[in-house]
């Protein structure tokens, strides 16, 4: 695919997520009778419009997600009381159900992207037999002659027989100088190779190999649930680790991921896909996460009137979502100047 075409994809894919997110808000507002006004696909201008029943389906200037807007939702809405179709004069436990919609979709999503790609041209998933994945430049692996698809069959002369127990194996020899027996296209090499000793554990530089991995239909389905909710979990481990300081935080902004999405489009459909697929999940987390501003903020406070029975001042909530929506904006502007602009341009 041309680079071109590869934006053009990246773009449609992210508008396409955020969409489908602010679909899952609609059709629950809808199910429960509440007054849609507009869903509008992009932000800004009115570029195209038409009305169906009581909804003004839109097409705005900036081609960038979209939004849905429910009557009586919005801060500052004048709310007739006896309006039973405004969003705000709703139960709490229906409010709860039309802002938790959003994520649940890019969930559904994912779900059926993951079963989409096993069914046909297949998802990648690690190949748990003792072969050479990518190979992380500067390190013994790449200076021994290792590549991409190698088997290891032995190190230092012990058998392996599975990547994890390669991985042991290879730990053990921290700065020693070893042999390990490789089969290559049907040939047996044998090859030096000098693990770096980090903290007392070898380490060479190679990741797990992928194999791509295809289902038929009722199968794929199955998977794809099992797959989507392991990726899920380990986001979230992910993101637990960052916020306890365990882990480092790598955080890309929306430079960074369409840099990926350009990236695996160039590379072909799977690549591209199971991104969206990733990307899907990514979504449905961070918008569940009770932070001000986002689906996951509000559901904090719906679940709060819900326990009580007494709904929040609005004033108090429109504040803790403005300053949330500032600190988000100016979160997002620091990842992309000092992070993805950073790597861009190689400073």
């Amino acid at each position: 695919m041309s680079t071109a075409l590869a934006i053009v994809a990246a773009v449609l894919a992210v508008s396409l997520l955020i969409v489908l997110h602010e679909a899952g808000h609609y059709l629950a507002a809808r199910a429960f009778g509440m007054r849609v006004e507009r869903f509008s696909v992009g932000f800004g201008p009115v570029v195209a419009a038409f009305r169906r029943g009581e909804t003004e389906f839109a097409v705005s200037a900036l081609p960038l997600g979209g939004y849905v807007r429910i009557a009586g939702m919005s801060p500052g809405d004048d709310v007739d009381p006896a309006d039973r179709r405004a969003y705000a004069n709703q139960a709490a436990w229906r409010r709860f159900a039309v802002i938790l919609a959003g994520p649940a979709m890019n969930y559904v999503t994912a779900v059926l992207v993951a079963a989409a790609l096993l069914a046909t041209i297949g998802l990648r998933a690690p190949d748990p037999a003792p072969r050479v994945g990518a190979l992380v430049p500067d390190m013994p692996a790449a200076a021994a002659g290792l590549q991409p698809g190698d088997r290891i069959l032995t190190v230092a002369g012990a058998p392996v027989d599975s990547f994890r127990a390669l991985v042991a194996e290879l730990q053990r020899h921290p700065g020693e100088r070893i042999q390990l027996e490789v089969e290559r296209g049907g040939e047996r090499l044998s090859l030096p190779i000098t693990p770096r000793d980090d903290g007392g554990v070898g380490r060479v530089g190679f990741a797990q190999a992928q194999q791509v991995v295809r289902r038929g239909p009722g199968a794929a389905l199955v998977e794809g649930l099992d797959r989507t909710n392991a990726a899920a979990g380990a986001q979230l481990a992910a993101f637990g680790g960052m916020f306890s300081g365990k882990q480092r935080a790598e955080l890309s902004g929306p430079v960074g991921i369409a840099q990926e999405l350009v990236r695996g489009a160039r590379q072909g459909a799977e690549p591209f896909l199971a991104l969206v697929w990733t990307i899907s999940i990514v979504l449905a987390i961070l918008n569940l996460l009770p932070i001000p501003a986002l689906d996951g903020g509000r559901l904090v406070f719906l679940a709060w009137e819900m326990i009580t029975r007494r709904r929040v001042n609005e004033k108090v909530e429109n504040y803790v979502h403005l300053a949330g929506f500032v600190a988000l904006v100016a979160l997002i502007l620091a990842v992309t100047i000092f992070g993805d602009l950073a790597r861009l341009f190689g400073r």
